[in-house]
C-alpha cells in the first residue's frame, strides 16, 4: 500500500496500483480521480475503434434517439471499477485520445507534441501539423490540481465523440503536466459540467456538440460493475441500461456548475449515521470522475465504522447496504459495490470505495454510479437516477438488483 495525499486535507490508504489524485480546478472543488499504472497506446486505441465498428456502434456517423434527434454510444474502459475512461478523435485526419469523461470539470485538454514532461511521456500527444482542420487561438491556460497542474495553449479543431463531432471546438493543448500523470491510463480530460466553470471560460466540447448536432442536451453514464460493458451515451438515455423509471432530482440552487444535489438522510442498512450538514439538507456533486463515494471525514469515519468492513473479507456476506435518501426516494448501495474486493498472498483483501475528506460537501463518484444509472439534463439542470442493470459480455443479462 502507498499512503497519497487527497485533495491536499488528508490521507488515504490505497493500493499501489491505485493512485488517487484530486482534479482541483481554480473555481472547482476537488474531484479525486483514480490512475491504475497503465495505458492505451494509439495502436490499442485503433483496435479499439476497429471493434466499436464490429460491434455495431460506428456503422453510421450517429444514431437517431428519442424525438429523432441525434444520439450515440461511447463504450468505456473499465479498470478495477476504479476509472472508466473512452477514446475521442481530434483533428483531420484524426488523431485518437484516451480521456475521463468527467462530470467534475468543464475543460478538455489533452497533450501537446511539444511536451516534454515526465507527465506526458508515454501518452498520445497532439500535433497540430498534422490536421489540416486546425486553427490557432494561442491563449495560454492555467489549470491547478491538488497534486500539481498543467499549462498550456488553447487550439480549435475539430473533435469527436463517438462519431459526434464538434467543428471548430476550443481546448487545451497541454505544453506542461505534473509529473503525477506519469503512468495514467489516460492522456487527458474531457470536461461535461457547465461552461461556467470552465478554465479561460472556454465553451465546452458538450455545449458545441449539442449546437452542431441537433443533440438533446442530455448524456447519461452506465458504470460496469466488473468487466466490460460500460457506456457513456450522448443526446439522451438508453434503457437497455437501466430497470425501473428514472427519477429526477433539482441542481442545487439552479446554479448551473457543477451537477450538485442536496439529500436528506445516508444508513448503513437501516442504522442512519445521522448527517452533519446544519439545519439544511447536505449536497453532493454527482461526478464521474472520482472514483469513490466520498465525504466529510466525521461522517464517512462514522459510516465506516457502522459498516465494519473487515479487511480480511470475514463479515463479507453479512455487510449491509449504504442506503442514501434523495428527497422521498432512497437509493441502496450493495456491498457487491461498495466493497472493492482482491486476492493476494495471504487470501482475500476487502477494501472500501468510500473515503473522506476535508469540506461539507459529498461527491457521489462511481461508487454510486455504478449502482444507479445516471442521467445529467444539463439543459434542465436536473440529475435521474435508475436502477443499474448488470451486463455481462457474452453471457445472459440479469439485474444485479434480483
Amino acid at each position: 500500500y502507498e499512503i497519497c495525499e487527497v485533495t491536499g486535507v488528508q490521507t488515504c490508504a490505497l493500493p499501489i496500483s491505485a493512485i488517487v489524485i484530486a482534479l482541483l480546478v481554480a473555481v472547482a472543488v476537488a474531484a479525486p480521480v483514480n490512475i491504475p499504472m497503465n495505458r492505451m497506446t494509439n495502436e490499442q486505441a485503433q483496435q479499439y475503434r476497429s471493434a466499436r465498428v464490429a460491434a455495431g456502434f460506428d456503422s453510421r456517423p450517429w444514431a437517431q434517439g428519442q424525438g429523432g434527434a441525434t444520439q450515440a454510444n461511447e463504450p468505456l474502459t473499465n479498470t478495477q471499477n476504479t476509472e472508466y475512461y473512452g477514446v475521442i478523435e481530434i483533428g483531420t485526419p484524426a488523431q485518437n485520445f484516451s480521456v475521463i469523461f468527467d462530470t467534475g470539470s468543464s475543460n478538455l485538454w489533452v497533450p501537446s507534441v511539444d511536451c516534454t514532461d515526465v507527465g506526458c511521456q508515454g501518452k498520445n500527444q497532439y500535433n497540430s501539423v498534422l490536421s489540416s482542420t486546425y486553427q490557432a487561438d494561442g491563449q495560454s491556460i492555467h489549470i491547478s490540481y491538488g497534486t500539481g497542474s498543467m499549462t498550456g495553449i488553447l487550439d480549435i479543431d475539430t473533435v469527436c465523440v463517438a462519431g459526434i463531432c464538434a467543428e471548430d471546438c476550443t481546448f487545451a493543448e497541454a505544453q506542461t503536466l505534473a509529473n503525477f500523470f506519469a503512468g495514467s491510463p489516460f492522456d487527458g480530460i474531457l470536461g461535461l459540467a457547465y461552461q461556467s466553470i470552465a478554465a479561460d471560460n472556454v465553451v465546452t466540447w458538450f455545449d458545441d456538440a449539442v449546437e452542431q448536432n441537433g443533440m438533446d442536451s442530455v448524456f447519461a453514464f452506465y458504470l460496469n460493475n466488473g468487466g466490460a460493458g460500460s457506456v457513456l451515451t450522448l443526446g439522451g438515455y438508453d434503457s437497455s441500461y437501466y430497470t425501473g423509471s428514472i427519477s429526477y432530482h433539482t441542481l442545487y440552487l439552479d446554479l448551473g456548475n457543477y451537477y450538485m444535489i442536496t439529500f436528506n438522510g445516508m444508513a448503513a442498512g437501516t442504522r442512519s449515521i445521522g448527517l452533519n450538514c446544519g439545519s439544511s439538507n447536505c449536497r453532493a456533486i454527482v461526478d464521474s470522475g472520482t472514483s469513490f463515494l466520498m465525504g466529510p471525514n466525521r461522517d464517512v469515519s462514522t459510516l465506516l465504522t457502522d459498516l465494519n468492513v473487515k479487511s480480511d473479507c470475514s463479515n463479507y456476506n453479512s455487510l449491509v447496504d449504504v442506503v442514501i435518501t434523495i428527497g422521498s426516494n432512497t437509493y441502496n448501495i450493495p456491498k457487491e459495490i461498495y466493497v472493492l474486493k482482491s486476492s493476494g498472498l495471504f487470501g482475500q483483501n476487502c477494501q472500501v470505495a468510500i473515503q473522506g475528506m476535508g469540506g461539507s460537501e459529498w461527491i457521489f463518484g462511481d461508487t454510486f454510479m455504478r449502482a444507479w444509472y445516471s442521467v445529467f439534463d444539463h439543459e434542465e439542470k436536473r440529475v435521474g437516477f435508475a436502477r443499474s442493470e448488470e451486463r455481462r459480455v457474452g453471457k445472459e443479462c440479469r439485474s444485479r438488483w434480483s
